[in-house]
């Protein structure tokens, strides 16, 4: 019979009841929870809106709207109104966690907004770092370049030099194999020239000595 009147109340009221379900306190000023199921009973709990409530019993007494025993969050007993009870949470609980969620992700959304623009910055860093380090490498790469060019003109010029003093030194020592024949000639030459004049200088000798020998008269005289 009890069960048949809870479904006749929920049916009436729009609320599915279930024994050992959890319904929900309706957006209402006051809700009694009551010692038992009419309002002469002693009030032992006001919960307030949005409170989860477990349905154990309901009871229809004439006169009244039914009445259903719950527990409470704190494992007090009691009967109050089914009529303040819905299924899921009430309107302004919804829209209040709902505000909390927004404030929650607005704050997140605030942060992520924060990581964003720190990520942007220092992209930016890098992305200076990256130019200024990219710039160096050019102007490393550049003088590289630019010592290997002159240190190809260095080892030909090196390489020229060394072929330069080679012919040099060969041509110092046949300049001077050259003087020392030339040396020699001379030498030969003069010799010559002593041995000329020295043959001159007898040959006139001997002549001025004939000249001046007195002629012998001849034995026929």
């Amino acid at each position: 019979m009890k069960s048949v009147l809870l479904f006749l109340v929920c049916f009436f009221l729009g609320v599915t009841v279930v024994y050992g379900e959890t319904l929900y306190v309706k957006d209402v000023f006051e809700v009694m929870v009551r010692t038992g199921p009419d309002r002469t009973h002693k009030i032992i709990a006001m919960p307030k809106s949005g409170t989860p409530i477990e349905i154990l019993e309901a009871l229809d007494i004439e006169g009244e709207s039914e009445w259903v025993k719950v527990r409470l969050p704190d494992e007090k007993e009691g009967w109050m109104l089914a009529q303040f009870l819905v299924p899921g949470p009430p309107k302004q609980e919804i829209i209040t966690r709902l505000q909390g969620q927004n404030r929650a992700l607005s704050l997140k959304s605030k942060s992520l907004a924060e990581e964003n623009d720190r990520i942007k910055r220092e992209r930016k860093e890098l992305e200076r770092a990256l130019s200024k380090r990219t710039q160096t490498a050019n102007s490393l790469s550049e003088s590289f370049e630019t010592l290997k060019s002159e240190s190809k003109e260095f080892l030909a010029l090196k390489a020229s030099y060394e072929k330069a003093s080679k012919e040099l030194g060969t041509k110092t020592k046949q300049v001077a194999e050259l003087e020392n024949e030339v040396d020699g000639l001379r030498n030969s030459q003069t010799l010559r020239w002593f041995i000329a004049g020295g043959s001159v200088i007898i040959v006139g000798f001997i002549i001025g000595y004939a000249s001046r020998r007195p002629k012998r008269r001849s034995s026929l005289l």
